[in-house]
């Protein structure tokens, strides 16, 4: 069987038992220190590691299309063999494969008493005894291969700096060569990352493969303090490589201290911007109180929750935040508070979600409830018996409502004029010019000005638990931490990798500067992808991202975003 100059699928695909594993993992590392015709590596399926099935899959659907995309099928013959369902499927395609002239056959017999085992159909086909003294230099020979002319290195491109906790390393590269610097043609061939010592807490994606032979790690970063550790890279067929030690060190403390500099808020705790910037609110425990950079030592207004909160709004001028009891606070810039309890109506009255119109906030229930608190007492200007899960206003003046069944309903005049059909689970909306961007846990759907229908386009990333819906710029990303930022035409601009469970906290306008929460009550700042802040308490972003508001535990400073990164004031 000729070997074509390129393909998209395997050289050698492995087919055991699984109780005979390690002799398969085992001839797939003889195998990798081999070379094709191209004089790269051969790619090896075998489906319990990086190089075989992805997490996730249909097994017998990913082994139908991995088949007849292999140049060689390698069976394992032992009597376990053929007493494993999987096993006789994979034998049986493999047959049909060969018979059409896609697929080489090349079995191995590994015991001697399988060879009563082997299927009439296959036994035409001759196999290689283990038992002969040159057996894998007859099944390399038959498979294309040829040993290696000289070893394989890998090398870190560049030095790797050291590292603070959560913060993204700059991009690591590693490369492949041949022995002396020789060039070694691109395979595509992966390369992980580990480290030395072993779990000192490297997160992001630690396999890559090699484009143009070199594999690029762009989300590297570290979960935790170390004193001294390596990176190791390793990819079949070459021998690992380490980096020199590298020192990661916790978070640079957070300003401090009198300022005679930047605003210093009496308050400490969670913090939000009021649109125009140059208001604050915080929420310290149950009590938020309204501040104005201009007057750091003064509190305008205050207001209780009755709860945590759920959910928080900013509208042209005012701020809004409902907590899991129905309680509404409605603040403006000035420092007037209002407070509404909505927990009037039997069923599920939680909120589902708040928007505002204007400066008018609506709060949507998951009974279905829609009010507008647009008066002194609260009116009912909808019963959407589905629950609300999604709310939103168009420049139209439309009320959208997303309800808990996953249907996007327009409303005109309190009569529904439009039904949508989307996804159970609607993580986000954003009415922009011309378009309203809906967000849900497997797809993004745009709904433009006019149109009939939604487009609807498929995330790249899976199972989505969290979103921020922008004008400019969005972001998504699962409980893995795995997330990516995309445009109002749907276009992809970066992935981007955080902790496990990380949730958005606030984000500038552009969608450039993004802060997230933490599992442990930690809160980093994200840039184009990069996380290059880490702070132990709150921390917010103002919505045109010039300026930040950080808490010590004892109060809030205010400074711009730039020293912010420093993690130290600039001198008066």
């Amino acid at each position: 069987m000729t070997e074509p100059d390129s393909h998209d699928g395997w050289d050698v695909f492995i087919s055991y038992a699984r109780e005979d594993y390690q002799k398969a993992r085992d001839l797939a590392d003889s195998l990798h220190k081999c070379i094709t015709s191209r004089g790269v590596p051969p790619r090896i399926f075998i489906d319990v590691d990086r190089e075989g099935l992805p997490p996730g899959v249909d097994w017998e659907q990913y082994i139908e299309a991995a088949l007849p995309r292999s140049r060689f099928f390698v069976a394992l013959y032992s009597l376990r063999y053929f007493a494993k369902n999987v096993c006789l499927f994979e034998l049986q395609r493999a047959v049909d494969l060969t018979k059409a002239g896609t697929v080489g056959f090349i079995p191995v017999l590994m015991e001697e008493a399988a060879k009563d085992k082997i299927w009439f159909t296959a036994s035409k086909y001759n196999w290689v005894a283990v038992t002969h003294p040159n057996w894998f230099e007859t099944l390399r020979d038959a498979l294309g291969l040829r040993p290696s002319p000289s070893s394989r290195q890998l090398r870190f491109e560049a030095p790797v700096p050291d590292a603070v906790v959560n913060h993204t390393l700059p991009t690591v590269r590693v490369s492949v060569g041949g022995a002396h610097g020789a060039a070694v043609p691109a395979s595509g061939e992966p390369i992980s990352l580990t480290t030395v010592p072993p779990g000192s807490g490297l997160n992001g994606t630690l396999v890559v493969p090699t484009v143009h032979g070199t594999a690029t790690f762009a989300d590297l970063s570290f979960r935790r303090a170390v004193e001294s550790v390596r990176l190791r890279a390793e990819a079949p067929g070459c021998e690992p490589v380490e980096t020199a030690p590298i020192q990661v060190s916790p978070p640079a403390p957070q300003p401090s201290g009198p300022d005679r500099v930047h605003p210093r808020l009496p308050a400490s705790g969670r913090q939000a911007f009021f649109p125009g910037g140059r208001h604050v609110a915080v929420l310290d425990g149950a009590d938020l109180s309204v501040h104005a950079l201009g007057e750091p030592d003064r509190v305008l207004g205050t207001a209780r929750l009755a709860a945590r909160p759920r959910l928080w709004a900013r509208g042209s001028s005012h701020l809004a935040v409902a907590d899991w009891t129905g309680r509404v606070v409605v603040a403006a810039p000035d420092g007037r508070t209002r407070t509404v309890d909505l927990a009037r109506s039997p069923g599920l009255a939680v909120p589902g979600a708040l928007a505002f119109d204007g400066d008018t906030p609506l709060v949507g229930m998951w009974n279905g409830t829609v009010w507008s608190l647009a008066d002194e007492e609260p009116e009912t200007v909808l019963e959407h018996r589905a629950g609300v899960q999604l709310l939103a206003v168009d420049s139209g003046g439309r009320l959208l409502a997303g309800d808990l069944d996953g249907v996007l309903t327009v409303y005109a005049e309190n009569r529904a004029r439009a039904e949508y059909p989307l996804e159970r689970l609607l993580l986000g909306i954003h009415h922009g010019p011309g378009c309203t961007l809906i967000v849900g846990e497997h797809h993004i759907y745009r709904l433009d000005s006019g149109a009939g229908r939604p487009l609807v386009v498929d995330l790249p990333v899976q199972q989505v638990s969290d979103a921020w819906v922008g004008q400019d710029l969005s972001i998504v990303l699962n409980d893995e931490g795995l997330g990516v930022c995309f445009d109002a035409e749907l276009g992809v601009h970066l992935g981007f990798r955080t902790v496990p469970g990380a949730r958005v906290g606030s984000a500038s306008q552009d969608g450039r500067l993004v802060v997230f929460e933490y599992p442990d009550g930690s809160h980093v700042l994200m840039q184009d992808g990069r996380i290059e802040v880490t702070s132990a308490y709150p921390l917010a972003i103002s919505p045109d991202g010039r300026l930040a508001a950080t808490s010590d535990g004892r109060g809030t400073l205010i400074l711009p975003v730039d020293e912010l990164r420093t993690g130290a004031e600039k001198s008066a």
